[in-house]
């Protein structure tokens, strides 16, 4: 009876032999599919970063009153020389818009962009000129 015994147990374990590779083939395109999308999304974040950076970079260079090209030039230079700059003015403010495309690689999304507004350097003159000298910060 003994020797029935350890004869089921050796043939048990004989049938599960091979159970963990199989249950790891099963899971291991889900993981393979987890790291992808992981890697992707870490990707897009770290290129919208890079367009939020670039926008603003490139609205302070406005505020200080630096031509447009230096303006286009900082913003490049912390966005890449393949990024696209867009330098809009209205109003005494003007936008800079900033967008990276992304690699192919990443199929769910193209490009990324970022905004930054500043006020023109150029206009506070002429409104503090337009409200009077009592205004402009002395004493009456």
């Amino acid at each position: 009876m003994a020797t029935g015994c350890s004869c089921d147990r050796r043939g048990k374990q004989h049938r599960d032999a091979g159970t963990a590779t199989a249950e790891f083939a099963v899971v291991m395109p889900a993981i393979v599919l987890l790291i992808i999308v992981l890697t992707g999304a870490a990707a897009v974040g770290f290129s919208q970063l890079r367009a939020f950076d670039a926008a603003r970079s490139a609205a302070r260079e406005i505020a200080r009153g630096e031509p447009q090209t230096a303006v286009v030039t900082e913003a490049k230079k912390h966005a890449g020389q393949a990024s696209e700059v867009l330098v809009r003015s209205e109003g005494g403010y003007s936008t800079v818009t900033v967008t990276i495309e992304l690699p192919a690689a990443i199929i769910f999304i193209n490009e990324v962009e970022a905004e930054a507004t500043a006020r023109t350097e150029g206009d506070r003159s002429t409104t503090s000129e337009a409200l009077g000298p009592h205004t402009s910060g002395g004493l009456p």
